[in-house]
């Protein structure tokens, strides 16, 4: 049943992705808006991508930190190669699942047939706890941008507000609570209520590796953040700093709802929005999110180069 209705939610997130984009540049004067795109200053789009692929070489540490207390021993390099060649496959999928099914595969394949479910078991958990800590970290800095320019948290919806106040707090609650919930799931009779129980007592035994992964994290952020001013410069208009910590958060959380492939439209139409509050040109805030999409998808083809790389190397290494 899931595999037939599997590829009609593809077509669904595609077709919802276009729709928005239709929408969003009906509204746009056309011939402004290739003047727009035509005219940005390249040199700006270029450095963004290098702090963007560097950034993600900092990622690729954090989800190596989180692996390990699971028992991955694998060298740093292995990591960010995996975490390069993941990047990749995201390109050809239609969520970030096919890059995530990508480093499992990778990371697993070495265990030997008889531990490699167990070890894959494993590595989604990583993922997941990597995944988790990046989404915390964004919402801490929202939260944080919202309470220190209030004059910018102004042009923000009540709302969203709200929530991003309400989600903070959770994450730290949930760790607090941890040993609480080991208590209940050493009763589930099934052996993957110890299984769960042991995996995050590994992390709960490690704080270190948390407040690491946390900093690694928010360095990240600050990166991605810094990104969003040079792609403004690019586009020859000015973003405040303080303004790009409230708005880029958001941005990033509303792209990530699997509603569209890569949040294609979801995220233009983010820009178009919490930019517009600015008084920036629709054409230039629509503009910030081709560029930004541009950027992902190059870094994902520095993937593609890793991954013939390491296939190179593995092939001259078995022979």
């Amino acid at each position: 049943m899931k595999t037939e209705s599997a590829p009609w939610m593809v077509w669904l997130k595609a077709a919802i992705g276009i729709g928005l984009l239709a929408i969003l540049f009906s509204t746009l004067d056309a011939s402004k808006f290739v003047r727009t795109l035509s005219s940005v200053r390249l040199g700006f789009v270029v450095v963004a991508l290098l702090v963007y692929i560097a950034g993600k070489i900092l990622t690729a540490v954090r989800w190596a930190l989180l692996a390990r207390p699971l028992g991955f021993d694998r060298p740093m390099r292995q990591f960010i190669a995996f975490y390069y060649i993941g990047m990749f496959f995201n390109l050809f999928a239609p969520s970030t699942l096919g890059g995530d099914a990508g480093k499992i595969f990778y990371l697993a394949r070495e265990s030997g047939a008889a531990g490699r479910t167990e070890a894959a078991a494993r590595g989604l958990i990583s993922i997941l706890a990597d995944r988790a800590i990046g989404m915390a970290v964004l919402v801490w800095i929202g939260a944080a941008a919202l309470i220190a320019f209030p004059s910018f948290a102004a042009l923000v919806p009540a709302p969203v507000r709200y929530a991003t106040f309400v989600i903070a707090p959770i994450p730290l609650v949930a760790y607090g609570l941890f040993p609480f919930l080991a208590h209940w799931l050493e009763k589930i009779p099934h052996s993957l209520g110890r299984k769960l129980r042991d995996l995050g007592d590994a992390y709960w035994r490690c704080p270190g590796v948390l407040a690491q992964a946390v900093a690694i994290s928010l360095v990240f952020h600050l990166m991605q953040i810094w990104i969003q001013i040079l792609i403004a410069e690019a586009l020859k208009f000015e973003l405040p700093w303080s303004y790009a910590f409230v708005f880029f958060p958001l941005v990033d959380i509303v792209a990530m709802l699997p509603v569209s492939i890569s949040g294609i439209g979801l995220r233009e139409g983010s820009y178009l929005f919490f930019l517009g509050k600015l008084g920036i040109a629709a054409d230039q805030a629509i503009a910030c999110g081709i560029v930004w999409l541009a950027i992902v998808i190059a870094s994902g083809l520095v993937g593609g180069l890793v991954f013939i790389l390491y296939g190179r190397r593995a092939q001259s290494e078995s022979a």
